[in-house]
């Protein structure tokens, strides 16, 4: 395009992100929520029937689909009594793939499920991981541990995709099931561990407590130090930065990372005060909604928040 048209391109682009931190200034947003408020979270359990696990996560137009499976493995060396969680993100669903573009979407999956897996692995040294907290996923200390692979599809992206993919990851493990097992020889330990037999009765299969599992909280800063959270992806553009937040149920923050984009950015001590304080706040309010609701007996459980 012409000098003139590219000039009138960025104008109107500089016009839409001065009317949209506007808006803002006045707590309104272009889709009419305030500054601090989330679009509708829709998640549905058990969507994969014979998954271990599955969920489906639809915050507005950003929907991610998550899959358990189930092995026995090896621990970590560092680690010999905690489970290994695994996490893939497939974006490739969610935009039409062209020549070579799909190795943008690969990138992408990867750094989100890099991400959530840091999340599972708690701080740089602990000894477990924060579902080893309330769950026992030990089947023999240094051999033989449950790993968890979670499997995540981008059905479309509309903006805060670490928080639906992070969010479809713990619903998925609440809808999980963990089969009871017993150790056969454990005097006589070969190299890939005691035998183990696993029971195939699923009603005798055991629920995952995620009462101690995080979820991201992203906050989106503007170029007056106001904040938002739940950004769409216009949204996320016209920010000065992304921070994530993981926040478990407590209101706790065990992760903290920024968008690629922004890394450099910086911001006055008493902005990231409020921002920390406020996305600490959101998180524990969402995860004691989330896991507030309930399914009838016998029913996969359904849960609607939001406007």
């Amino acid at each position: 395009c012409s000098w003139g048209e590219s000039r009138a391109k960025a104008m109107a682009a500089l016009s839409s992100v001065e009317v949209w931190e506007a808006g803002v200034s006045r707590n309104v947003r272009e889709d009419g929520r305030e500054r601090t408020e989330f679009r509708r979270l829709t998640i549905t359990e058990g969507v994969v029937d014979h998954a271990m696990g599955s969920a489906q996560v639809d915050l507005g137009d950003t929907k991610v689909l998550a899959v358990l499976t189930l092995e026995l493995g090896p621990p970590r060396k560092e680690r010999p009594r905690s489970a290994i969680v695994s996490v893939s993100v497939d974006c490739m669903l969610s935009s039409p793939v062209d020549g070579n573009n799909y190795k943008h979407f690969d990138a992408k999956g990867r750094d989100i499920a890099r991400r959530v897996e840091q999340l599972y692995d708690g701080c740089s040294g602990a000894k477990l991981g924060c579902l080893d907290l309330e769950n026992d996923l030990c089947v023999s200390e240094g051999s033989l541990v449950w790993h968890l692979n979670l499997d995540c599809a981008v059905i479309s992206d509309d903006g805060s995709l670490l928080d639906c993919v992070a969010m479809a990851c713990r619903c998925c493990l609440r809808d999980a099931t963990i089969p009871g097992h017993e150790v056969l020889e454990q005097q006589e330990v070969g190299p890939s561990g005691p035998e183990v037999r696993v029971e195939e009765d699923p009603n005798l299969h055991r629920t995952l407590s995620c009462g101690r599992v995080p979820t991201y909280v992203s906050v989106g800063v503007l170029e007056q130090g106001q904040w938002v959270f739940d950004l769409s992806a216009a949204e996320e553009l016209r920010c000065r930065s992304v921070m994530h937040f993981g926040v478990d149920p407590s209101g706790s923050i065990r992760s903290a990372c920024t968008s690629n984009a922004n890394t450099c950015v910086s911001h006055s001590s008493g902005t990231m005060a409020d921002v920390v304080e406020a996305a600490c706040l959101a998180g524990r309010a969402l995860l004691e909604q989330v896991d507030a609701s309930k399914a009838p007996e016998g029913e996969r459980r359904i849960v609607h928040l939001g406007k």
